[in-house]
Formats: C-alpha cells, structure tokens, sequence
C-alpha cells in the first residue's frame, strides 16, 4: 500500500492531553481505536496517497499561504455516523472563522494538481475514537471540558499504519511569517 497523507493542525501537547484524559474518563469500550494525544489532530484537507508524485509542488504551494496565527477552541463532543452506534467520536471545534479561512485557502492550493482530496463538506473536529465495536449502543452524553489552544502552524502529515505515533508532520509551514 502506498504513503496516504494530509495537511492539518497539530494539537499542544497540553490540549491533547486534557482532551485524553477527558476522553479516558469516559471508560469507552464501544470502539477499537482511542486516539493518543500525540496523534490528535484536526485535518485540513485529507489527501490519501500521491500517485503522481506531486508533494514537492504541493509543498511549494502551501508555503504560499499567507495567515496569521489564532486560537481555536474545543467545545463538546460530537459523532459520525448513527448517533447510537457512531464510527467516529470526536471533539468538536467551536465556529472559527480563521480556522475555516485556512482551510479554504489549503484547499484552493491542492487544485491545480491531480491528487483527490476528501471533497465532502468540512467539518472540524478532532478524533477521540473510532471504529464502533458492536456492542450495545452508546446511551450516555460524554462530556468534555472547553479547550482551547493556539494554532501557529499546520503541516503536511504522512500515515504511518502501525506506528505510534501514526501521524508524521513532514513539512510544516509557520502562520504569520510574512511578518
């Protein structure tokens, strides 16, 4: 299988870890993968592999971009899939209208290259756990407490299946270095 990569935004260590310790409190035996905290992320633009050979431009591209640093806040939980038995449990990002700026911009400079980024609607979040188990449905409310963190960089992050850490940021371009 070849390398599959996306561009995100690392957590700080401080932020991941109280959103695993959040998580952790929860006692979850309903999924097969809890995210760890030096994983935690929020994606961007998932890109998946590069057939084409196209990541040094991609690179060149995204050093283009021109934002400059913020903060973003977690504020709750939320789900894909069905409610009672969902895949995906995450954190959820409070509106942030730099945060949605940066990934527009991310994704305007990927579309002059053939690679096939995610094109469903974005939704920032940050995974907590994933893969339901099939066991009896999720029937409580899981709490998290407010987080925020601030966001000076995001980066372009390879996939290592198998391997903690998972996620490796190979490239990371500074925001605000304009200045």
């Amino acid at each position: 299988m070849s390398n599959h990569y996306f561009i995100g935004i690392g957590l700080t260590a401080e932020a991941a870890g109280k959103l695993a310790e959040d998580r952790d409190n929860w006692k979850l035996r309903s999924h097969k993968q809890l995210i760890p905290s030096v994983d935690m992320h929020i994606t961007l633009v998932y890109i998946g592999a590069d057939p084409y050979g196209e990541l040094p431009d991609v690179q060149r591209a995204l050093r283009q971009i021109e934002q400059q640093p913020f903060e973003v806040t977690v504020s709750g939980t939320g789900t894909f899939g069905n409610p009672e038995t969902p895949r995906v449990i995450y954190g959820k990002i409070g509106e942030n209208s730099r945060l949605r700026a940066l990934q527009q911009e991310v994704s305007d400079a990927l579309e002059p290259f053939r690679l096939r980024p995610d094109r469903r609607p974005y939704v920032p979040h940050i995974t907590l756990a994933k893969k339901w188990r099939g066991t009896a449905s999720l029937d409580r409310k899981l709490e998290l407490r407010p987080v925020s963190f601030p966001v000076r960089e995001f980066s372009l992050f390879k996939v290592n299946l198998g391997q903690t850490p998972r996620y490796e940021a190979i490239y990371t371009f500074p925001l605000g270095a304009g200045d």
